[in-house]
């Protein structure tokens, strides 16, 4: 698989997950990807905890998914989604930046994809702030 298609895969399953924290069914995203070394079940109290560790006292109304970015005007380079290849072929990880009210949190979204064939494994990372 070329890295043009997986990264349209990858994004397909992005939006998913982007959109059941929107939705507050962070408990549906374990049917989306494979949760990673860490991250404990069920999901909707692991990320209300993620997010009280970083300051806030509840969830903040994430955005959905949007093909109009977010873009920081101080920052003509800012993208608010990042993908990284990994040297070795394995795959690619992910960084998205999560937004409320059309404005970026502290809130960064880490995925891994890994190469099984001609498909991905999704793998959720952690959500910390960048």
């Amino acid at each position: 698989m070329d890295w043009h298609t997986a990264e349209q895969r990858a994004t397909e399953i992005l939006k998913q997950v982007v959109d059941a924290l929107a939705e507050e069914r962070c408990d549906d995203i374990p049917k989306l990807a494979q949760l990673g070394d860490g991250i404990q079940e069920p999901l909707s109290d692991y990320v209300t905890g993620v997010f009280q560790m970083w300051g806030w006292e509840q969830i903040p109304p994430i955005d959905h998914w949007s093909e109009e970015w977010v873009t920081l005007p101080t920052n003509p380079c800012y993208t608010q989604l990042n993908f990284y290849h990994y040297d070795n072929g394995s795959g690619f990880h992910v960084d998205y930046d999560l937004a409320s009210g059309g404005e970026l949190t502290d809130m960064t979204l880490q995925m891994e994809f890994l190469y099984e064939g001609e498909s991905l494994r999704a793998v959720l990372l952690d959500f910390h702030v960048m």
